[in-house]
């Protein structure tokens, strides 16, 4: 059996994973999270919770390569249960995690469920539950809960005789399936009267932007139930790292080749990598900024402009494209986040998948250019590619270039 990729999902990231043509075995732990692989081609799905033990059995017996644990962020049994079973099988394993969301309004963080269902004590007016089903039993202790708490879960019947077993009000539970845009959520708080909302962070992907908009148009105290401490990385890293993994080829990416002449352009780090990088978009006509506290002595022969300190966002200020290439994970993925936010084309020679282009292995020959990639796939087969490039180039223009004299000269001989 070939080896294959196995996705634990259920949310909008998993969703994003399996569009892309991998020999996927998807694991979801209900109904709804199995339908996001519905349109995916080449996925087996697995639906129902595993414990520890079964997935080491599924790991083990369906040849499993390498595992994405792209499930909820506040999942953090399953995500346990997940860095378990690949250790017990010596599986590579990486943590997809979507980012936390800029809070904003009258918002307070409580680190547990329990905490928020002891400040709702001190609070009065009706609350508006957004926090899930699973974790209802917490605001059971809540003085009055029955009458004071709008409990919105998914449209399941097992779901909603699960609130009604806790005793929640039949007639105050809303059962609907989100995300929900911030009209929607001004509606439901409109319908609970409430003047409280207690949530999770679930990102932009659970709507959680929209959640606080609607809070604080409508002038509601916010509870937030803080994330369980963990790392992981975007969808685009976890994608690049699953087809190095597997050896998996990739659509070739797309040379936008563009005019940068007298264009601005800043290139972070003073290594060997930093000095190629500039020195490409110098030969194409950009001006070029470094910025590094230190420079090896590939720059002491240039004529770069060179600004000897530590990387700023400030430094892009009228940037057009920039390179991040320092030695420095966290100011590369910091030099990425500054350039995006402002729109600035961006390169990190660490982490490709954080990156809006892929700095090209360029090869010219006068107005000539090659691009050449193996889509952050393999730097030693574009390497090798391109030094063979730089051999075989100059003499291939010489002759198109005489091909094309000699057509010209025939054609005007006429």
């Amino acid at each position: 059996m070939a080896a294959r990729l196995l996705i634990f999902g259920g949310t909008s990231e998993a969703r994003e994973l399996l569009r892309h043509s991998m020999p996927v075995l998807y694991s979801a732990a209900t109904e709804y999270g199995s339908e996001l692989a519905e349109e995916a081609p080449g996925v087996e799905t697995i639906t129902g919770r595993l414990d520890c033990d079964s997935m080491t059995s599924l790991i083990k017996e369906r040849s499993v390569a390498c595992i994405i644990d792209a499930t909820h962020p506040y999942a953090t049994e399953v995500t346990r249960n997940i860095r378990k079973a690949a250790e017990n099988c010596a599986v590579p394993l990486i943590r997809v995690l979507r980012k936390e969301t800029p809070l904003f309004g009258d918002v307070v963080k409580v680190s547990s469920c329990e905490e928020a269902a002891a400040m709702l004590n001190s609070l009065s007016g009706n609350v508006l539950l957004t926090v899930g089903s699973k974790e209802l039993e917490a605001f059971t202790s809540v003085e009055n809960y029955q009458k004071r708490i709008y409990p919105r879960v998914l449209p399941s019947s097992a779901v909603i005789a699960a609130c009604e077993k806790l005793g929640f009000n039949p007639g105050q539970i809303i059962a609907l399936q989100g995300p929900f845009s911030a009209a929607m959520n001004s509606e439901m708080i409109a319908i609970s009267h409430a003047s409280v909302m207690v949530t999770k962070d679930g990102g932009c992907a659970g709507g959680m932007r929209e959640k606080l908009s609607a809070a604080q148009k409508a002038g509601l105290k916010v509870i937030v139930v803080g994330r369980p401490q963990d790392e992981g990385c975007s969808v685009e890293e976890a994608l690049l790292w699953a087809r190095r993994q597997l050896g998996i080829k990739r659509p070739p990416l797309f040379p936008l080749l563009t005019d940068i002449e007298g264009r601005r352009a800043l290139v972070a780090g003073g290594g060997p990598v930093a000095f190629r990088r500039a020195s490409t978009l110098k030969k194409c006509g950009a001006d070029v900024t470094v910025v590094a506290p230190e420079f090896c002595e590939l720059f002491n022969t240039t004529d770069f402009k060179m600004v000897k300190k530590e990387y700023e966002s400030s430094d892009l200020e009228g940037i057009f494209l920039a390179a991040a290439v320092t030695n420095d994970r966290n100011v590369n993925k910091k030099i990425a986040a500054d350039a995006k936010e402002r729109a600035i084309f961006v390169s990190v020679a660490d982490n490709p998948a954080e990156a809006s282009f892929c700095f090209p292995s360029l090869v010219t020959e006068g107005e000539v250019a090659v691009s050449v990639s193996a889509g952050a796939l393999s730097p030693k087969l574009t390497k090798k590619i391109a030094d063979r490039l730089r051999e075989t180039l100059p003499l291939l223009v010489e002759e198109c270039h005489a091909e094309i004299d000699n057509t010209d000269k025939g054609e005007s001989g006429r």
